[in-house]
């Protein structure tokens, strides 16, 4: 029966006179909750489209746009670039009208054919990290042009009737899809970039980016930075949907640790008492910290961790943590008036105390 139900037994007479049944009738969302309830877990999603099956008319649409009918071999990398100058430059003759001067000057830019050959050294990694992110932010150009149908694909799937929490795992598993696939095409492009995972050793005139043990490469951090930004809304809006309880008993304890002052704060978090401001810096002028006091303590830590909510991608919100640790240091020392070093057990209510007031 449509309901699960079922009756196993021997059936006889006629539809017009009734149906005489000996048998068994079974329900087995009474007998058997437990085998039901685990094989429509194990049945959900099943049916999907895996990540790697979906647009992949798009991605065959930038391929051919490159000049190759599927993924190119290196030795075709160079037809492609001339590809990608032609499309330019014809695009920037056609609509001179709808460009404006900057967007010229990018398009100018982008018609020099880079060197896309040869060893990638941490300079030369640094200069294809920022012909991508140009390129990405051209829709004339066939990666640009990928990525803005990508979003647009994207944003119609998950926005609306698809946000729902159900579907969170598959759009994370097709933003990783993505990420594999655009640095399948930069690989084509730029042959000598290592793979997935490789090491770039820093080259002789050294790079801020680097370390003694080299840059690793990969494509979150070589793609992210231009991709997430805009893929970012209905992704955070499926997290939240996602941790609904969680976030909502996160900001009643915010809410309500809020309500106290300065001084009463810290006194809660544990905060040792050396560590108090005696007095803080508003519009220029040292005002005291009364008992009444709010809202003032730290506050440039504060201003630094409030703008987490303004980058997208994890590196960056994790050097905007490391710029807030940095900043309530350097408050701690001016208060203490010497180099003082501070230990986790009294950083981490002191950054408590940020976390809160920062909301």
């Amino acid at each position: 029966m449509s309901n699960g139900d079922s009756i196993a037994g021997l059936f006889s007479g006629q539809w017009t006179s009734g149906l005489k049944i000996m048998g068994t009738y079974t329900k087995p969302n009474l007998y058997e909750p437990d085998k039901k309830e685990s094989t429509w877990v194990l049945e959900l999603g099943r049916l999907a489209v895996s990540p790697e099956q979906k647009w992949r008319a798009v991605f065959s649409e930038c391929w051919s746009r490159l000049g190759c009918e599927a993924p190119g071999q290196p030795e075709e990398s160079r037809r492609a670039w001339e590809n990608i100058a032609v499309t330019l430059t014809t695009g920037r003759r056609d609509s001179p009208e709808l460009l404006s001067r900057s967007q010229s000057r990018v398009l100018e830019k982008l018609e020099v054919i880079p060197q896309h050959t040869g060893p990638v050294t941490a300079g030369r990694y640094d200069v294809i990290r920022r012909y991508l992110t140009k390129a990405c932010e051209t829709p004339l150009h066939p990666l640009g042009g990928l990525l803005e149908t990508l979003v647009t694909v994207y944003r119609m799937t998950y926005i609306g009737v698809g946000s729902n929490r159900r579907l969170l795992q598959q759009a994370v598993e097709e933003i990783k899809s993505y990420l594999r696939r655009i640095f399948q095409l930069v690989r084509f492009l730029f042959p000598d970039l290592p793979d997935e995972g490789g090491v770039i050793h820093a080259d002789h005139k050294g790079s801020l980016e680097t370390n003694q043990q080299g840059l690793v490469v990969s494509s979150s951090t070589l793609l992210l930075p231009v991709l997430l930004p805009r893929l970012y809304p209905p992704l955070f809006t499926l997290y939240s949907l996602d941790k609904e309880r969680e976030e909502e008993v996160y900001w009643d304890c915010v809410l309500r640790l809020n309500k106290q002052p300065d001084l009463g704060l810290l006194a809660f978090l544990g905060v040792l008492q050396k560590f108090w401001p005696v007095s803080v810096s508003v519009l220029g002028e040292k005002q005291q910290v009364l008992p009444s006091t709010k809202d003032s303590c730290f506050a440039s830590a504060v201003e630094t961790l409030q703008q987490i909510s303004t980058t997208f991608t994890p590196s960056d919100k994790l050097l905007v943590i490391q710029r807030t640790f940095e900043e309530l240091t350097q408050e701690v020392q001016a208060l203490l008036e010497g180099d003082f070093l501070l230990s986790m057990d009294d950083l981490l209510p002191l950054f408590l105390y940020v976390v809160l007031r920062a909301r």
